[in-house]
């Protein structure tokens, strides 16, 4: 039989072995800090989701092998398949998960905008590192909706000014589709050609998902239009410029929106992609050392996406999350990363990034590309650009 005193001792020891247990378990849960991300990995836009899923998780494996954190940051991804209820179901997986401090989504403004709400009424901030509908970032939205890439405003703007200004085109027949990516890039374009008094000879908003654009390139066609404007996403725009080269529609301007610009438009054969005119958010890459470090990086890691127009985004995007991080301490949270990420500056591989009253960032640049010879050329390095290549339609 045990004395009192033994007993007491093995009580004493179970109960501080409990404790020790409670404690690690404690310390092992706080050793782990979660970040969402949300993104077309699959389905029609998954070529931009993908690569830009690939940049992220780099940026975040990279934080986690420097050192410089006392936790472990890990991401949760989520394919929204570029569908809002998908979206807005994996918004909440996210928010639900109580180790999660910030998220960062979407390339389609569709699935962003059905999911703000979710982020907002759960306090988690959320950065948005594609979707550009204009209306995404906002006073009411602040502080936890933040945008690292520009608006659809801010991309239409230097496309207008090389296709209407310094190429003069006056004839037009624009396209989008009805969402909310195509129906803020369709007004922001109007908008460019109404303030130089200029009204298209034909409109045509379709559905997301339409495939047969032979209707809408017979209705070009029958316009005599000499330029079109297509403010949508890849899935309609290779369609759209596959089908007017095979109605004969070649001598033409064919010009559009970033969502454009993947190695899926490419599909579409060389001759039936050439000379489409598209303009990308960011920089060239190629064109400073902080890019081409960027490319060597990311095409070390063996992805088999490639890098699309909004990659370095979410690459950069990322940056801006851990940057945030290292001014929250060592136990970050909702609260603090939600103060944190506005007030903000980060530099990155595209410059520095700060954010305005309303949470969108002011760090703007675009460059236009075109499609020749079957790849993306960046306009000004193109025989389109030095006259050896025409657009048509003058």
């Amino acid at each position: 039989m045990c004395s009192k005193s033994k007993l007491f001792s093995i009580f004493a020891v179970m109960f501080l072995t409990a404790g020790l247990l409670l404690v690690a378990g404690a310390a092992a849960d706080a050793a782990v800090v979660k970040i969402g991300f949300l993104g077309p990995i699959t389905g029609s836009d998954a070529a931009e989701g993908a690569a830009a899923r690939n940049a992220f998780s780099l940026a975040i494996n990279e934080a986690n092998k420097s050192g410089e954190f006392k936790y472990k940051i890990e991401v949760i991804e989520v394919d929204d398949q570029s569908t809002e209820n998908v979206a807005v179901a994996g918004a909440q997986e996210i928010v639900s998960d109580s180790a999660v401090v910030a998220a960062s989504g979407f390339w389609n403004s569709g699935p962003a905008a059905a999911s703000i709400p979710v982020f907002k009424e759960s306090e988690i901030p959320l950065l948005i590192w594609g979707a550009i509908r204009e209306t995404l970032t906002n006073k009411d939205n602040v502080p936890y909706i933040t945008r690292s890439a520009p608006t659809d405003k801010q991309e239409n703007i230097p496309l207008a000014a090389k296709v209407l200004d310094e190429f003069g085109y006056k004839d037009w027949f624009i396209v989008s589709d009805i969402g909310s990516y195509g129906d803020g890039n369709f007004n922001a374009f109007k908008a460019e050609l109404a303030s130089r008094k200029i009204a298209p000879l034909g409109e045509e908003q379709v559905p997301e998902d339409t495939t047969d654009l032979n209707a809408v390139a017979q209705k070009i066609k029958a316009s005599g239009a000499k330029a079109v404007y297509c403010g949508s996403t890849v899935s309609i725009g290779s369609q759209l410029k596959r089908q007017l080269s095979d109605a004969g529609v070649k001598d033409i301007l064919f010009c559009g929106i970033s969502g454009m610009k993947t190695e899926d438009f490419l599909k579409i054969g060389v001759d039936a992609a050439e000379g489409a005119l598209v303009v990308s958010p960011g920089i060239i890459l190629e064109d400073s050392a902080k890019g081409r470090d960027f490319i060597k990086l990311y095409n070390a890691q063996g992805f088999s996406e490639p890098i699309g127009a909004y990659t370095p985004y979410a690459y950069e995007a990322a940056l801006i999350l851990v940057n945030a991080l290292r001014d929250c301490g060592e136990t970050p949270t909702a609260k603090a990363m939600t103060e944190a990420i506005p007030k903000s500056k980060t530099t990155g591989i595209m410059g520095t990034t700060t954010f305005n009253e309303i949470g969108q960032t002011e760090n703007v640049a675009a460059y236009l590309n075109v499609v020749q010879d079957g790849v993306w050329v960046p306009l000004e390095k193109s025989e389109y650009q030095s006259g050896k290549r025409s657009f048509g339609g003058k």
